[in-house]
């Protein structure tokens, strides 16, 4: 079983997706859900998901709320800042915790990768913070 990466990935809602979306033609993101949590005042959640390129990578970036990523094809390269870079493939999901730097990437130079993002946070703040 893979570690937790214990940080912010690739990350989400409309504002997620362009911001991880790089300048490719090719790569897609497809924002799925955004919405308020009843019960939860303050609290939204965002889904996204992302299809994206061979050598794709966000920039250095950190996510202020949780993140969830299940990856659906591809392998991905979550690289937290002080930790050993963690490579997840398609079936498996990890778990991002808020404010710690990273850089999420296509671990493949050659296969797309698809993912899944869902993002829990406080409403109307952004979602990933570049640094």
């Amino acid at each position: 079983m893979k570690r937790t990466a214990s940080a912010a990935c690739a990350a989400l809602g409309a504002a997620i997706a362009l911001s991880l979306a790089p300048a490719s033609a090719d790569t897609v993101s497809e924002p799925v859900l955004k919405t308020e949590l009843e019960g939860m005042p303050g609290t939204e959640a965002n889904i996204v998901v992302f299809d994206v390129d061979p050598d794709w990578e966000t920039e250095h970036h950190y996510h202020p709320g949780h993140v969830f990523v299940y990856v659906i094809e591809g392998t991905v390269k979550i690289d937290v800042d002080g930790e050993d870079p963690v490579e997840y493939s398609a079936g498996e999901a990890f778990y991002e915790r808020p404010n710690i730097s990273m850089i999420g990437s296509n671990a493949s130079t050659t296969e797309r990768a698809k993912i899944v993002v869902f993002q829990v946070g406080e409403s109307g703040k952004p979602l990933m913070i570049s640094n």
